[in-house]
């Protein structure tokens, strides 16, 4: 599917319940299809092309190759394979238990071969299942249903061979998946370059961590923020939560999940870019950050001539670094009161925030009000 010169692509979860879907006729005829046109919940259809197959008496295999269309990911190309075969759930041999089952609690759908376990609790799968999100096990139960007529229980296996390395580039290690990718997607559909998939992924974070009981999350923009945290802070892992360019966005999600108070602690390079009202900070729709540096320094009292030195580093990075030199590094506590400031106002001052800056070689730059609090009662490394 074609939209411009970009390219829809389809989830993971289709790619299962399209082979399960092809399994299954191939078990009620006799011959694998070569392809299958599979519905989904978008309402769009697709038609995929059957791999792989393999088919007995009591069994029926094959794979659809994972098309992610022109969005990047790390699962396009991958292999998902479904396996069919009969299962007899507990009780089975009393019929009137048995009748009594419906469909759906005749159907196992379990995780094979690089896909992953779910260890912690908080995302739409609950703990000790395979990692198979609701949307994709019931299109597989739809896809399936008709073998029901054959056999009293099914048993669906989805695998992905390769999967627990990918799972490595993605978020599922962070969120307690464990030993293979996710099978995911709520419309079948992958549309091409979108943020979607980025955003649900950061926001399961959220969930996990609100489900382990923190009352506190630490929103950081990236890899640099994180490891400064770990250097500074005793913090566990789920507490710290990665937002990419995302500001705006992930305040606001973890203000909707009733967190008591939100640390933002990154670069001023990229926090700053709040106090312009910048949600989004990727450098094509927000401009560097050392305007509102050193407008915030002139405002604060910094002398003119030191101010002009400043103004000649064309970095947020430079000031830093050159106000440490003067021993002026008190100042950037000030442009963390405003950043502090500014998502208050974001939130119209419904969570206690607090906000600290670190420069690049992970060294705390800055700390607001609302960070020192927080700080007071936390152990430091």
């Amino acid at each position: 599917m074609i939209m411009s010169n970009l390219r829809y692509g389809y989830t993971t979860g289709s790619c299962a319940a399209g082979a399960a879907l092809a399994a299954t006729q191939g078990l009620l005829t006799g011959a694998i299809p070569d392809r299958v046109e599979l519905p989904t919940p978008s309402g769009i259809s697709l038609k995929l092309e059957i791999l792989e197959k393999s088919l007995g008496k009591d069994y029926a295999s094959c794979a659809i190759r994972k098309d992610a269309g022109s969005d990047p990911d790390v699962t396009h190309g991958c292999l998902v394979f479904a396996r069919i075969t009969p299962y007899y759930p507990a009780c089975h041999s009393e019929r009137s238990e048995e009748s009594s089952k419906s469909n759906k609690e005749k159907i196992l759908i379990e995780g094979g071969e690089g896909v992953g376990r779910v260890t912690k609790p908080g995302l739409r799968v609950s703990p000790g299942q395979a990692a198979i999100n609701p949307t994709p096990r019931d299109m597989i139960k739809c896809a399936v249903a008709p073998l029901l007529k054959e056999w009293s229980g099914l048993k669906v296996t989805i695998s992905v061979p390769g999967g627990e390395e990918l799972a490595k580039q993605t978020f599922n290690p962070r969120l307690g998946i464990l030993g293979g990718i996710s099978i995911i997607g709520t419309s079948g559909i992958v549309r091409p370059m979108s943020q979607e998939a980025l955003k649900d992924s950061l926001t399961a974070c959220l969930d996990v961590a609100k489900a382990l009981g923190y009352e506190t999350i630490v929103l950081v923009p990236g890899n640099l923020g994180e490891r400064a945290c770990r250097r500074h802070f005793n913090l566990p892992q789920e507490q710290v939560v990665q937002m990419g360019n995302f500001l705006g966005f992930m305040l606001v999600e973890a203000a909707l999940r009733n967190f008591s108070r939100i640390i933002l602690a990154g670069h001023p390079g990229k926090l700053a870019k709040l106090i312009r009202g910048d949600l989004d900070t990727h450098s094509l729709k927000s401009a560097p950050a050392t305007d509102i540096m050193e407008k915030i320094l002139e405002e604060e009292g910094l002398e003119e001539e030191t101010l002009k030195t400043l103004k000649d580093s064309p970095t947020v990075e430079g000031i830093l670094q050159g106000l440490k030199l003067l021993n002026k590094l008190k100042l950037i506590d000030c442009v963390a009161d405003r950043i502090e400031f500014a998502a208050e106002t974001l939130l119209h001052g419904k969570v206690e925030m607090g906000v600290i800056l670190f420069d690049m070689e992970l060294g705390i730059a800055g700390l607001s009000r609302g960070a020192r609090k927080w700080q007071g009662g936390l152990a430091t490394r």
